[in-house]
């Protein structure tokens, strides 16, 4: 479904159709745009896409090792890096969404805001806001949210060191041209094309029906209670033997994170408890970034002087607000999908956040033999656990009971030539392609109502005579729908896929009435074109 709705779309871009005018999307068409580029150069292949992909990530990696070690120290910076390669996916590592493309121009932009913070300078505000264009460019909401952040913090280095509210105005201004810049671009491009109403409106559309009906809240507190109590009782015992015995103390730690790494990791035991430390993940933004205003707020009110306070907490505050602009592009939709796309930034704003509280820590052990050492064992523990969890829930489903990759076929179908899949996959997607390549021509239309099938446009290189790229997309209105649907009366489909399910069954039952039953792999029915009588006819006749 993700190659039907972020890659199959790209390929009508380069085929020199329009998002918005042509077909629906429900981002901002930078993704698009990225992988019609990378097709142009590679061809139109799932490699070329991965491609840019893998580009995208190994660069946002350096650049978060780069902002961890300024902020930091070399060796902490590995931390978010670490963190980010255990959460870099759940179930599907490398699928092209969005947010794997923005996160790189996001951490620019704060790169650029760290250097304005230090600096001054109007041209950090400008490439700032050329960054934040990009971010816009391939997902709107992520951009308004950082424009929000931004201007936020803008106004309060300004207001805390200056205390002039003309140069925060000045500078809110700047940052808000090089943003200009982008969507300005953006905006003449669409109105020269004739797309921008249309893009508008189905973004109203899809943003008040998206809210309704798609948000998944977090993980019930059923779910994650087990690893809360396991917790709790930890803290108890470890305050217990830090004041009776603290000598064992670090002892106890060390022994408490080998037996957590063995509850995580080892299959087939205490389930229960290693579902509910990975539900428990989707709690720990906002848990951490509660954490850190409560701080931020007591070192506030304990702080005389707000520009002595900005400029011990600037880089920590400009940080954080970046990762809960990100974040909240997510939350309460906490899936797992979703959830772990947008984790970079705020492993970075966690890790630097602990650098700051050490000193604290360290004081809090001093009665310890050696207080530095302990600090650091218990500020690694959440850290262990972290990214344990996410190598349970990301990479241990990647491999069979072996230690063999589980994706281990290459597709035999042209476009996906070098991409490794389960041998269930493999059959689903090849009997498909074959179904529908031995059953229509390159330039024949097929419509898939299945979101599974919508990847076979780009799979088996048919074409879409719809605006759908997903019959069961939100933001739809049912003037669209019937227009589908009298395409398929009208016979313009040479091929119609759907799921064999109940749930489908009128629609199967419209398409019966023009189309025949061709062939079904797995669950996916394929229909295909029914022939007046007299062209059957002579069909056979010419085989007799």
């Amino acid at each position: 479904s993700v190659i039907g709705y972020n890659i199959a779309p790209a390929e009508r871009v380069l085929q020199g159709e329009v998002p918005y005018r042509d077909f629906l999307f429900n981002y901002t068409p930078g993704i698009l745009w990225v992988n019609a580029l990378l097709m142009k150069a590679f061809g139109a292949t799932l490699m070329a896409t991965r491609i840019g992909l893998f580009g995208f990530k190994l660069i946002t990696l350096l650049v978060l090792f780069h902002i961890g070690q300024r902020l930091t120290n070399r060796w902490a910076a590995l931390v978010p890096v670490a963190l980010s390669l255990a959460w870099i996916g759940h179930q599907q590592i490398f699928n092209v969404y969005p947010d794997q493309y923005l996160m790189l121009f996001a951490l620019a932009a704060l790169i650029c805001m760290l250097n304005y913070n230090e600096r001054s300078g109007a041209r950090w505000l400008m490439l700032c806001g050329l960054a934040t264009g990009a971010v816009f460019v391939l997902k709107y909401n992520v951009g308004v949210l950082l424009v929000a952040a931004v201007g936020l913090l803008i106004a309060a280095r300004e207001l805390m060191t200056t205390r002039q509210f003309g140069a925060a105005i000045k500078s809110i201004a700047i940052y808000l041209i090089g943003f200009g810049v982008i969507v300005g671009a953006l905006v003449a491009y669409l109105v020269r094309v004739h797309a921008l109403g249309a893009m508008v409106n189905h973004f109203l559309h899809h943003a008040a029906e998206y809210s309704e009906t798609r948000s998944v809240t977090l993980p019930p507190a059923s779910l994650v209670l087990p690893a809360v109590l396991a917790l709790l009782g930890v803290v108890i015992v470890g305050t217990v033997v830090n004041r009776k015995a603290s000598r064992f103390f670090g002892a106890f730690v060390a022994t408490m994170i080998i037996v957590g790494s063995v509850v995580l990791l080892t299959p087939a035991r205490a389930t229960f408890l290693r579902d509910s430390a990975i539900a428990s993940v989707a709690y720990f933004p906002p848990l951490v970034f509660t954490a850190a205003l409560v701080l931020g707020l007591r070192r506030f009110k304990n702080e005389r002087d707000i520009q002595r306070w900005w400029q011990d907490n600037g880089a920590l505050t400009i940080t954080g607000l970046f990762a809960i602009a990100v974040y909240l592009e997510v939350f309460p939709r906490a899936d797992y999908y979703h959830l772990v796309r947008v984790l970079p930034p705020v492993f970075l704003f966690f890790c630097v956040f602990l650098a700051q509280c050490l000193p604290a820590l360290k004081q809090y052990f001093k009665d310890q033999s050696s207080p530095c050492r302990v600090a650091l064992l218990v500020a690694s523990a959440p850290l262990v656990f972290l990214v344990l969890a996410g190598i349970r829930d990301t990479w241990v489903p990647q491999f069979d009971s072996s230690f063999h990759f589980k994706d281990n076929r290459e597709l035999t179908i042209e476009r996906g030539r070098g991409i490794l899949v389960e041998e269930k996959q493999a059959d689903l997607t090849e009997g498909l392609v074959r179904l529908i390549q031995d059953n229509s021509a390159p330039d024949d239309y097929i419509f898939s109502f299945a979101q599974r099938g919508s990847a076979l446009y780009f799979l088996a290189a048919r074409r879409n005579p719809t605006r759908f790229l997903w019959w069961r997309s939100v933001g739809i209105s049912s003037e669209e729908r019937d227009a589908v649907m009298k395409m398929i009366a009208d016979r313009r489909a040479k091929l119609i896929i759907v799921q064999d399910v109940a749930a489908n069954r009128e629609i199967q039952d419209f398409i019966a009435t023009g189309y025949d039953h061709i062939g079904t792999v797995s669950d996916i029915a394929v229909y295909g074109l029914r022939k007046p009588f007299s062209d059957a006819a002579s069909d056979k006749l010419t085989f007799n």
